[in-house]
C-alpha cells in the first residue's frame, strides 16, 4: 500500500516565503488594476463646434484625394494623412466593426468603445476623457470599405499620466501594507521566542512559549524544541534543588553523632592537635551544610516580606563587620545611611547583605567603603574593596554555587563558594539584581539594586556605579 504525500508549502519558512511575496505581488496587481478602473474616468460626449467640424471635413477632403491613388492601401492612406495633417486620425471598419491599424499613441480600451459606439452617428460630436480627444464621425468610402473617420488630439502629458500615478500610488500603498502584515507574521513569534529565552536564562524555568508552538513551519518546530529543553531543565533544576536539601538535612545527623563522639574524646584525653583538627573540619562541614539551607530556601521562593527601615536592617550587620575588620587591621567606611522604609524579607537579606560585605573584608588589602543610596523606586548598596579584583569573565561567575575564582580563593580563606550564590538568590527573590565589575582602585565593585517593595517586580535601569 503506497502512503500518499501530500505537498504543503505553507509548512515550511522558505514556502511561506515564497508564497507570501507572490501573494503579495498578485493582490497588490489585482486591486491596483480595478482601483485604476474605479477611478478612470469616462468618456464624456459633447457637440463638436465650427473649428473641429472645419478640421474634421478638411481630413476627409484629403482622404478623399489619397483614395485616388490606386497604389495605396487604406493603412497608407491612413498613414500619409496623418503625416500631412500632424493629427491623429482613427478610422472604424463599419462592417467588421473594428479600428484600422493608426499610427501616433495607443487608444485605451474605453476610448476605443466610445469611438465604436459613437461610429453610426448622423452627426460629429467630441468624446473627451483624460488625455484623450476626437472629434467625428465623418463617413467615407476608402478602397471599397466603408469607414467612419475620427480624427483624435491629444491633450497634454500631465493627464495622460494620471492612470500611470494612480496605479504607482495603489501599487505602493498595497504592498508596503501586505509586506508589513507578512513580516509581522514572521518576526512577532521570534519576539516571543526571544522574550521566552531571556526569561528562561534569567531563572524563569516555567516559562513555555504559547502561540508559536501551534505553527507548522521551522518556527513552530523551534517553539516546540524550546518548551521540551525548558521542560527538561525545569526538572532538572528541581532535581539539583531537591537533591541540596536532602543532603543537607541527610548530613546533619552524621554531623550531630561525629560532634558527640569528637566531646567524648575530649573526655578521654585522646590527642588534642588530632581532635581539634577533626572539629575544625566538623564545624566547616557544619558552615557548609547550613549555607545549603540557605540557598535553598532563597531559591524556593514564597518568603514572608515585612517593612524595615534600611538603619535597622543593616545596623547589626555593619557592626559586626567593623568588629571583623579591626581583627584583620582593615578599615571599614560606611556612609550615612538613608531613613528609608523597605518591604524585604529580613532574614534572606540580611544573609545577602552579610555575605557580600565579609567577602569584601576577606579580600579587602586595607580598606572596605560601603553606601546605600536611594532613588526614585529602588535603593541601592555598593560594596568596594581595594582587594586584587576579577577579571570580567570571573565577575560574571563568581554568583555560581561552589565556583572559585582564580585569585585569593584558595581553601584556606575558609568559604566554599555559597556567600555570593546565596546573596543573588535572595537578591532574585526580591526582584532585583547583583552585579559584580573590578573598580578604579583594581578591586572589587559588587552592587546590589533592589526595589523599594521587593514583592513587586522592578522596572528600572541597571546602573552600576564605582567609587
Amino acid at each position: 500500500m503506497t502512503k500518499r504525500i501530500r505537498f504543503n508549502p505553507a509548512r515550511q519558512l522558505v514556502g511561506r516565503l515564497f508564497l507570501g511575496f507572490w501573494v503579495t505581488f498578485i493582490v497588490t496587481g489585482l486591486v491596483t488594476y480595478y482601483a485604476v478602473q474605479f477611478f478612470d474616468s469616462d468618456v464624456t460626449i459633447r457637440p463638436a463646434d465650427n473649428r473641429e467640424i472645419s478640421a474634421l471635413y478638411r481630413v476627409e477632403n484629403l482622404l478623399l484625394r489619397l483614395n485616388n491613388d490606386r497604389n495605396r492601401s487604406v493603412q497608407d492612406i491612413l498613414g500619409h494623412a496623418n503625416r500631412i495633417t500632424r493629427a491623429i486620425i482613427v478610422a472604424v471598419d463599419i462592417d467588421k466593426q473594428e479600428l484600422f491599424p493608426h499610427q501616433g499613441p495607443p487608444i485605451l480600451q474605453v476610448e476605443r468603445d466610445a469611438m465604436l459606439q459613437a461610429a453610426y452617428r448622423k452627426s460629429p460630436i467630441v468624446l473627451e476623457k483624460d488625455g484623450f480627444s476626437a472629434v467625428g464621425p465623418v463617413y467615407l468610402e476608402i478602397k471599397g470599405k466603408a469607414v467612419a473617420v475620427f480624427v483624435s488630439h491629444p491633450l497634454g502629458p500631465p493627464d495622460a499620466q494620471r492612470p500611470l500615478t494612480y496605479f504607482l500610488f495603489i501599487a505602493l500603498v498595497m504592498s508596503v501594507v501586505l509586506s508589513y502584515l507578512f513580516a509581522r507574521s514572521l518576526v512577532k513569534p521570534i519576539h516571543q521566542l526571544r522574550e521566552a529565552s531571556r526569561k528562561l536564562a534569567a531563572g524563569s524555568w516555567d516559562t513555555r512559549v504559547g502561540s508559536p508552538s501551534v505553527r507548522r513551519d521551522e518556527l513552530g518546530d523551534l517553539a516546540r524544541d524550546f518548551n521540551v529543553m525548558a521542560t527538561q531543565l525545569e526538572r532538572m533544576w528541581s532535581g539539583q534543588q531537591r537533591l541540596l536539601a536532602d543532603i543537607s538535612h541527610e548530613l546533619r545527623s552524621p554531623l550531630a553523632r561525629l560532634q558527640m563522639a569528637l566531646g567524648l574524646a575530649h573526655q578521654q584525653n585522646v590527642d588534642p592537635a588530632s581532635l581539634a583538627r577533626i572539629e575544625r573540619e566538623a564545624e566547616r562541614m557544619e558552615v557548609l551544610i547550613n549555607q545549603l539551607l540557605q540557598l535553598t530556601r532563597a531559591e524556593a521562593g514564597n518568603q514572608e516580606m515585612l517593612e524595615i527601615k534600611l538603619s535597622s536592617l543593616v545596623e547589626n550587620i555593619f557592626s559586626d563587620a567593623k568588629f571583623e575588620a579591626a581583627n584583620s587591621d582593615k578599615t571599614l567606611q560606611i556612609a550615612p545611611i538613608p531613613e528609608q522604609k523597605v518591604i524585604v524579607n529580613e532574614i534572606l537579606m540580611c544573609r545577602a547583605i552579610e555575605n557580600v560585605v565579609r567577602n569584601a573584608i576577606r579580600y579587602a588589602t586595607s580598606q572596605i567603603e560601603v553606601s546605600i543610596n536611594v532613588e526614585t523606586g529602588c535603593w541601592e548598596l555598593q560594596v568596594n574593596d581595594d582587594g586584587p579584583g576579577l577579571s570580567a569573565e570571573e565577575c560574571e561567575s563568581i554568583f555560581a554555587p561552589f565556583y572559585r575564582a582564580s585569585l585569593a580563593r584558595e581553601r584556606e580563606s575558609g568559604g566554599v563558594g555559597l556567600g555570593l550564590a546565596i546573596a543573588k538568590a535572595a537578591v532574585q527573590l526580591h526582584h532585583g539584581e547583583i552585579k559584580a565589575m573590578r573598580n578604579d582602585n583594581g578591586g572589587l565593585n559588587v552592587t546590589i539594586r533592589l526595589p523599594i517593595d521587593g514583592r513587586e517586580k522592578w522596572t528600572g535601569h541597571s546602573q552600576t556605579n564605582t567609587h
